[in-house]
């Protein structure tokens, strides 16, 4: 089967990157963090919050030879020794991506792209409100490493698993963190907290990414409750429940 999503990328004059695994910890049994190493790669980064690759990986599903791709934040980039990590949650269905994560071990082999889009918030901006699930993890962090000390950020995560206390958080002086657990629809716990303890401010910035449904009840929240027009706000899905990733 062709690649054609590769195909669009070459002529678009994305190139991709080898990259290989040099280390992997296990944050938790659904958290599972790799080092790759890809020296060429890292020394042409430009690292903002929230920047992201394509990383490509086997998908026998779909033909011997087809490969996959799926988009991952960049986390403790590291210049001088020419590597970085990406973060993975592990979810029940299977995927080619979390699969490949699952299994991958010291010195397995891999490509990736880069991709040129960048995020930034509004001059002047002093309260930063963050939400998602816990596949938004790294690009929160990111957020939180990046973001003048003068900007509040206030977090909102929606989980339910008895391990969120091991996930890896950045905290800051002035932040807050809230935990929210889940209700029987995804994404509607998130969005009562909130409508309950986030007020419309003059200069706001509110981003949240996550399960499809859960962004479109927190888009609203931007949307309605807050009042925030586009360049105030952004929302990106990063998988649909049920549907296999990658």
């Amino acid at each position: 089967m062709v690649n054609w999503q590769r195909g669009v990328l070459r002529a678009m004059n994305v190139a991709n990157h080898p990259v290989s695994v040099t280390k992997v910890v296990e944050v938790t049994p659904r958290y599972r963090r790799l080092r790759f190493s890809s020296p060429d790669l890292v020394s042409e980064l430009e690292v903002f919050p929230t920047a992201w690759l394509r990383l490509w990986v086997p998908n026998p599903e779909r033909g011997e030879h087809h490969l996959s791709q799926r988009g991952y934040t960049f986390t403790g980039v590291d210049v001088d020794a020419g590597t970085f990590d990406l973060e993975f949650v592990l979810h029940e269905t299977k995927g080619p991506a979390g699969d490949w994560a699952r299994d991958a071990v010291v010195g397995d082999a891999a490509e990736v792209a880069l991709t040129p889009a960048k995020i930034a918030i509004p001059e002047g901006t002093r309260e930063l409100v963050l939400a998602g699930d816990v596949t938004a993890l790294p690009a929160i962090n990111s957020w939180l490493t990046d973001i003048d000390e003068s900007v509040q950020a206030r977090v909102f995560v929606e989980d339910g698993h008895d391990d969120r206390e091991q996930l890896p958080i950045v905290k800051r002086a002035g932040d807050t963190w809230e935990w929210i657990t889940p209700g029987q629809t995804r994404g509607e716990a998130l969005a009562d907290a909130l409508r309950a303890n986030v007020e419309q401010s003059a200069r706001q910035y509110a981003w949240a990414a996550g399960e499809r449904m859960l962004v479109k009840h927190v888009r609203h929240v931007f949307k309605e409750h807050l009042g925030l027009l586009r360049g105030q706000r952004f929302s990106q899905n990063y998988w649909i429940e049920g549907r296999s990733g990658g």
